[in-house]
């Protein structure tokens, strides 16, 4: 069942868009202070910010491989199933287990407050902790209702929203150069004078860097999980992806100088998530730089909210269009008349709000940029390596229009290595922080293996229960699937123009065989599925 064309909303600006709108959040704005503080030089931060745009791009050439070949939504969920799919697509399961129940949740709650921080500092408000989560529930709530009430205004909001922060961090960069010039009267800070200078030595830290500076690359990703939406992905997808990191590293690089060529040292390590608001507030004065700028900013972080909710509601549904949620075709799909996945997003709207409301006040931003972080590089690794691997277990593609350059996959998969591996290595200089430093990638493992129960339950207990085997769909070698958002029940003919039932059907056939010979289902029974000669997804929908 392919996407129809009236669903089909997203064009090369919007696609665009769906990738710098959501880089372009909190990252640039709320991390280089963090960053700073454990490097210890302005010109480390700096080479941590450019190998994250090589990096990045590097990952992306993966996910547009990819993409190509699986042009549905669902995204990484869809790549590690087709990469792995033994056993029984555990690591594609765990990956929407980690993304929808912590990753993105997670995410939207970590920028919610931050757009209270920044309007807040614009209103001469001292931030109680609670006040910015106010705002960022606030939020959050309006976000879901536009995403509710139509799609298409959704991402016109994305669209306007990411020019908005296109020209805010110009502005930025532009007043940086200036400033530096000495045409605007600002003191010379000289912190690019001292070269590597301080710089740290302490692996941990690095990797605590790293994950704040690709928490700001993250984002690359996001319009994979709608690309059953997109028009002309053979032609939208590479341009979109590849060319949204390389305009959002080339901005960030720039911002960076700009910020360490007017903020000075020690003011810029305590000015925490609002290091853009103290920069501003020096060259452009009280209420350009105090009230204008920190508002439009808080704007920024806003639109980055609505790429990541338009995103993971799309991949909510993809996991019970193939079957991994228990009852899931009680809220798969589209609302009938608004045509918005409306039960999706009343799911993913109250477990952010559990991760806003829940933690304590503090250095909870960090807490929950680790965290989810963990877990987002270690899936984002797999599947980077599963274009690897698909390059030799399905060699022949139609789909494959585009082939990344495995050298640069390969960094960006080591770099996915290092930053799930060393947060577990103890720093060598005691943190002060609330909470240990091992809280955050324990936190992501342990959610993340979590997910092995339902997983068993769900793949391998209940499969065999019912006679079915969910993990069909996802072991066919010669093809790629077709654009398709995979809600509800179909039929697939074969070559022969026999019918391969996929749905409820076959369940009933076996309660039916049960029921006249008097046995139970055979607990090895499975559906052999036939050669198909183009590649295509066989969607298995919920069946509980």
């Amino acid at each position: 069942m392919e996407t129809p064309a009236s669903q089909k909303n997203i064009g090369i600006v919007s696609a665009g868009a769906m990738g710098v709108s959501l880089m372009m959040g909190s990252g640039i704005f709320s991390t280089p202070a963090s960053i700073l503080r454990l490097v210890g030089s302005p010109a480390m931060a700096l080479v941590l910010w450019a190998m994250g745009a090589v990096i990045s791009f590097g990952g992306a050439t993966a996910f547009i491989e990819l993409g190509l070949m699986f042009r549905q939504n669902g995204g990484t969920m869809r790549f590690l199933a087709h990469a792995y799919p033994r056993p029984r697509v555990v690591l594609a399961y765990l990956f929407a287990w980690s993304m929808i129940v912590c990753i993105r949740p997670g995410a939207i709650a970590a920028n919610g407050p931050v757009v209270g921080k920044y309007w807040l500092y614009a209103a001469g408000v001292s931030d109680s902790g609670w006040r910015a989560r106010g705002i960022g529930f606030g939020c959050i709530t309006l976000v879901t209702a536009i995403n509710v009430l139509s799609a298409k205004w959704s991402l016109r909001i994305i669209n306007v929203l990411t020019c908005v922060k296109i020209l805010v961090l110009l502005c930025i960069v532009v007043a940086g150069i200036v400033a530096s010039t000495g045409a605007i009267g600002i003191p010379r800070t000289g912190n690019w004078s001292h070269g590597f200078r301080g710089t740290s030595g302490d692996a941990h830290a690095y990797s605590s860097a790293l994950t704040k500076v690709f928490w700001a690359y993250d984002g690359f990703t996001n319009l994979v999980y709608s690309l059953g939406e997109l028009r002309r992905p053979e032609r939208n997808l590479p341009w979109a992806v590849g060319g949204s990191v390389g305009i959002v590293g080339l901005l960030y690089v720039l911002a960076n100088v700009a910020f360490f060529l007017v903020v000075p040292l020690d003011v810029a390590i305590g000015s925490e998530e609002i290091l853009a608001a103290e920069f501003t507030n020096r060259v452009f004065g009280r209420f350009v730089g105090r009230v204008a700028l920190p508002v439009f900013i808080g704007l920024s972080v806003f639109g980055a909210i609505c790429a990541q909710t338009y995103g993971v509601a799309r991949l909510l549904d993809s996991a019970n269009a193939v079957g991994f949620v228990p009852m899931g075709r009680l809220f798969c799909g589209n609302h009938p008349r608004l045509q918005t996945p409306v039960a999706s997003l009343a799911v993913m709207y109250v477990l952010t709000l559990v991760y806003l409301l829940a933690p304590p006040p503090g250095r909870v931003f960090d807490l929950l940029v680790d965290f989810v972080q963990w877990s987002t590089w270690l899936f984002y690794g797999l599947a980077a390596a599963g274009a690897i691997v698909l390059r030799y277990t399905m060699p022949v593609c139609p789909l494959r229009t585009f082939r990344s350059f495995h050298p640069l996959n390969a960094l960006f998969i080591a770099f996915c290595a290092y930053i799930t591996i060393f947060p577990f290595v103890p720093p060598q200089k005691k943190d002060d922080g609330p909470y240990p430093f091992y809280l955050s990638p324990l936190l992501g493992l342990v959610t993340t293996l979590a997910g092995l129960v339902p997983w068993y339950f769900r793949m391998v207990w209940w499969p065999r229960k019912a006679g079915v085997d969910l993990a069909a769909w996802a072991r066919l070698r010669n093809v790629a699937s077709t654009p398709d958002i995979g809600y509800g029940l179909g039929h697939q003919a074969n070559e022969d123009g026999r019918r391969l039932d996929t749905g409820q059907s076959a369940i009933a056939e076996r309660e039916k065989e049960s029921t006249d010979d008097g046995s139970s289902p055979s607990r090895h029974s499975s559906y052999e599925l036939p050669p198909l000669e183009r590649c295509q997804s066989i969607h298995l929908p919920a069946y509980m």
